[in-house]
């Protein structure tokens, strides 16, 4: 499994904005955090749409987090980003009736804890 850099830059935009008071304007955090603007712009709508973010117009505008950073889960953030990407099938079996189906839907199950249990709070430490 590997996360695209939709997910890597996003967590590390919304870990800039976790550490803002104050609404961040886009251009602060690509410039910050050495991201394309127009990248940034896409991921931004994603987030949006799943209410993890919310912006305010006007010269001191910007993005800020709907939630604490306590309360947003890394893995509303990946899925917002990357969508089900927990989604494991059998390459050869579609049915899901393989011997090795139970890894997979093990390691989905791992992989979906551990990442509801991380929250932006958890990475600032």
């Amino acid at each position: 499994m590997k996360f695209s850099t939709k997910a890597e830059y996003g967590l590390r935009a919304i870990m800039y904005l976790a550490d803002s008071k104050e609404p961040v304007s886009l251009g602060s955090i690509a410039r910050q955090e050495q991201l394309s603007l127009a990248y940034l712009e896409r991921i931004f709508a994603l987030l949006k749409k799943a209410n993890l973010v919310s912006s305010v117009k006007g010269a001191s505008g910007g993005y800020y987090l709907t939630k604490t950073p306590s309360r947003t889960k890394i893995s509303d953030i990946i899925k917002a980003l990357e969508g089900d990407l927990y989604q494991m099938e059998c390459a050869t079996c579609h049915a899901g009736s393989c011997r090795i189906h139970s890894v997979w839907v093990q390691l989905q199950r791992q992989i979906d804890k551990t990442l509801s249990a991380m929250t932006l709070k958890s990475l600032k430490k």
